[in-house]
C-alpha cells in the first residue's frame, strides 16, 4: 500500500470510528489535569575580569492545564514567564553614511511576563494519525531534546543557536506507520508563539521522519523551509538536520546531530551549522553524569567585515552531575565553558547549580 493510500484509508477508517462511537460510546469520563514546569539556575561566572560574577535565573516557567473531551479530542493551553519585549542596538546613519546621535526612551519587557505559548486542539484519529491545531508544539529537536533528557541544564543545539521557538502559530500532523517509523508535516506562520504573522505573508513549512531501526537506536530527518517576500531579508531560508541515537536501557546513551541553516535569518549566504555530541552514564538509581560538545560554525568567517555569523560562532563545552530528588524534582551541578572563534571575545566560563521541578 503506497503512503497516499495508508493515509486517506486511516482517515476513513478514523471518521467512521469517531461517528459510531458519538453515538455509543458511553464509558469514556472526560478528564483534566494541570501543567507545572519550572527550571532554576544559580549561576557563578568564573570568566577572568568579570563585574558580574553572581546570578540567579529562571529558563522556564510554564503554567497551563490540559483536558482530554473523549477518546478522539484533547486540548492543551500553557502560559509562559518569559521576557517577551527587548530592545536592541539602535543605529541611525543620514544619507552620507554619517551616523546620528539617537535618544532611546523605550523599555525593556519584565523579566516575568506571561504570555501564551500553547493553545492547542487535538485530534486523534487512531493509533496511526494525529493532528493538532492552534499554538502548537513544533517537532523539529524535541527528539534530540527528550534523548539529551536535560532540558533544565541547557537547550539543544537548534534551540541554543538558532534561537527556534518551541511552538508556533499553525497546523501540525503525525503519521505512525509502525513501532519502527513515522513522519510529520506542519504548516506555521514561521514566526513563533511570540507573534502574530508577518506583514509579508511567510510561512513555514516542516517535515521530519522517525526511524528506529531496532530497540536500543533511533534516528530522525528533518527539514524546514520558509520563503521571505522582505525586500531586505529576500532569501528562502532551509534547515537540514540529522540526529542518530543509542541506548542501553537506563544506563547509558549517547547521541549526536549535525544541523545546517541555510541563509540564516533570510540573509544570502549567510550560512550556520554545526554539531552536538552528548551522552549521560547513570552511575547510581538516582545519579547520572553527563557530557556534552556544540561545535557551531559559518560559512563565511571573515573577522574584518563585522561578519555577524563569524562573531557568534565557537564550541561548547558541557558535563556535570544529574540528581532525581524526586520523581518530579532534578537538580545539576553542572559546568558550561563557552570558546569563540573570534579571538578578541574571552573564554566563557560559568558554574550552575541547576533544578527542576514538574507536575
Amino acid at each position: 500500500m503506497t503512503i497516499n493510500k495508508f493515509i486517506i484509508t486511516s482517515l476513513l477508517i478514523a471518521i467512521s470510528n469517531l461517528l459510531m462511537r458519538s453515538q455509543t460510546d458511553t464509558t469514556f469520563t472526560p478528564k483534566g489535569k494541570p501543567i507545572i514546569q519550572v527550571f532554576g539556575n544559580f549561576d557563578y561566572n568564573a570568566t577572568p575580569n568579570q563585574q558580574k560574577k553572581y546570578g540567579f535565573w529562571f529558563g522556564r516557567a510554564h503554567f497551563g492545564y490540559e483536558y482530554q473531551f473523549n477518546k478522539q479530542f484533547s486540548s492543551k493551553i500553557i502560559i509562559d514567564a518569559g521576557r517577551p519585549t527587548t530592545v536592541g542596538k539602535i543605529e541611525v546613519t543620514n544619507t552620507t553614511g554619517r551616523t546620528l546621535n539617537v535618544s532611546n526612551s523605550s523599555k525593556e519587557g519584565s523579566y516575568y511576563t506571561m504570555t501564551l505559548k500553547f493553545a492547542s486542539l487535538e485530534w486523534k484519529a487512531n493509533e496511526h494519525i494525529k493532528i493538532q491545531a492552534g499554538g502548537v508544539l513544533q517537532n523539529h529537536y524535541i527528539t534530540q531534546e527528550k534523548f539529551w533528557g536535560y532540558r533544565y541544564v541547557a537547550q539543544t543545539f537548534q534551540d541554543k543557536y538558532y534561537g527556534m521557538p518551541s511552538s508556533d502559530l499553525g497546523l501540525i500532523s503525525y503519521f505512525n506507520f509502525n513501532k519502527k517509523i513515522g513522519f510529520d508535516v506542519a504548516l506555521t506562520n514561521g514566526e513563533g508563539f511570540r507573534f502574530d504573522q508577518d506583514e509579508f505573508g511567510n510561512v513555514k513549512i516542516a517535515a521530519g521522519v522517525d526511524y528506529i531501526p531496532f530497540e536500543n537506536l533511533q534516528t530522525r530527518f528533518y527539514f524546514d523551509c520558509t520563503n521571505s517576500n522582505n525586500p531586505l531579508r529576500p532569501s528562502t531560508q532551509k534547515l537540514y538536520s540529522v540526529f542518530l541515537g543509542y541506548k542501553i536501557k537506563q544506563k547509558f546513551r549517547i547521541g549526536g546531530e549535525f544541523n545546517y541553516r541555510e541563509n540564516n535569518m533570510n540573509i544570502n549566504n549567510h550560512d550556520l551549522f554545526g554539531f552536538s555530541i552528548y551522552g549521560a552514564y547513570k552511575i547510581l538509581k538516582n545519579f547520572e553524569l553527563f557530557a556534552r560538545f556544540d561545535n557551531l560554525t559559518a560559512n563565511t568567517m571573515d573577522n574584518e567585515n563585522n561578519n555577524w555569523n563569524y562573531h557568534n560562532t565557537g564550541d561548547a563545552f558541557i558535563f556535570g552531575t544529574h540528581y532525581r530528588a524526586a520523581d518530579d524534582v532534578n537538580i545539576s551541578l553542572n559546568y558550561q565553558g563557552w570558546h569563540p572563534n573570534d579571538a578578541s571575545l574571552n573564554f566563557q566560563h560559568h558554574v550552575l547549580l541547576s533544578f527542576e521541578y514538574k507536575l
